[in-house]
């Protein structure tokens, strides 16, 4: 029982980064509100490439990309996490998944910013859900603590 406390403050702690990082993909979207507020006119009129149909498509697969290999390497991370019984190996792994996962946003605001894309929602919408599945679980942690038998 005496382990008990300092994982239920291990897990609270990932929690908090967990929800700071959720919390800047909203960031996101306020700062291309008060920086570029005409692109949330929403003009459905617009086609989804917008005229830059390269650009629009490699930042698709870039975000695609980087989606994906967050959710490799926070897995690969807490796979060590639980083999070399490193509960600190387990907020490294939560840490990179969802910045990974924050890459497609990022691509977003570029796409907002110097390309005014009318879509660029749609990039921060994958990067949140990138960083929504990546909530961290308490059975990592107790995986990575205690030594199964």
């Amino acid at each position: 029982m005496k382990r008990n406390k300092p994982i239920q403050v291990e897990y609270q702690t990932l929690v908090v980064i967990w929800f700071a990082l959720l919390a800047s993909q909203l960031l996101f979207l306020v700062l291309v509100f008060f920086g570029k507020p005409e692109l949330f006119a929403f003009d459905s009129s617009k086609p989804f490439l917008a005229g830059q149909s390269v650009i629009t498509l490699v930042f698709a697969a870039l975000a695609l990309v980087f989606f994906i290999l967050s959710f490799v390497m926070s897995r690969q991370h807490m796979r060590r996490a639980i083999q070399d019984q490193d509960a600190g190996c387990v907020q490294t792994g939560l840490v990179l998944g969802c910045a990974l996962s924050e890459v497609p946003s990022i691509l977003g605001l570029v796409l907002a910013f110097f390309f005014d894309h009318p879509y660029f929602y749609l990039w921060i919408a994958v990067g949140a859900l990138g960083v929504l599945l990546h909530f961290p679980r308490k059975g990592h942690l107790d995986a990575a603590v205690y030594k199964s038998k």
